[in-house]
């Protein structure tokens, strides 16, 4: 039948797959909320080096202005899904410490990820997550 799209088993298994994605990326349990979640601006420093984040977690609360200073011992561009209207694809260079601020205005778990130039290859270095207090 013309303009009738057959759903297919493949097709309900990939759309189940995305609600459950979606239904844990919507909103992180309130129960470890990190110490500083009352305070309207926040600080994180890390390390990036050997294709990895330390610490490998990052985590603020919804509502706050969070600035994450990163010392960079690793060549890439480092990008931040779910964020990338605020914090777009940012080259990093070996050396150079970089600053990146933000407004979380949405809770869940959100990959930090580092693109190797030449290869442009992706590496899950991290991972952001913002709390719904």
């Amino acid at each position: 039948m013309p303009g009738v799209m057959r759903v297919t088993p493949s097709r309900r298994l990939l759309a189940a797959l995305a609600v459950t994605a979606m239904a844990a990326i919507a909103c992180v349990a309130g129960t470890n909320l990190p110490s500083d979640c009352s305070t309207a601006s926040v600080e994180r420093n890390a390390t990036l080096s050997g294709n990895r984040l330390t610490p490998d977690r990052i985590d603020v609360c919804k509502g706050q202005k969070v600035t994450l200073k990163v010392d960079i011992r690793q060549d890439g561009d480092l990008h931040f899904h779910g964020y990338d209207d605020q914090v777009p694809e940012t080259a990093v260079h070996a050396g150079q410490p970089s600053s990146f601020s933000f407004d979380m205005t949405h809770a869940g778990q959100f990959p930090i990820e580092l693109h190797l130039g030449v290869t442009g290859e992706e590496i899950q270095v991290g991972i952001l997550t913002v709390y719904e207090p």
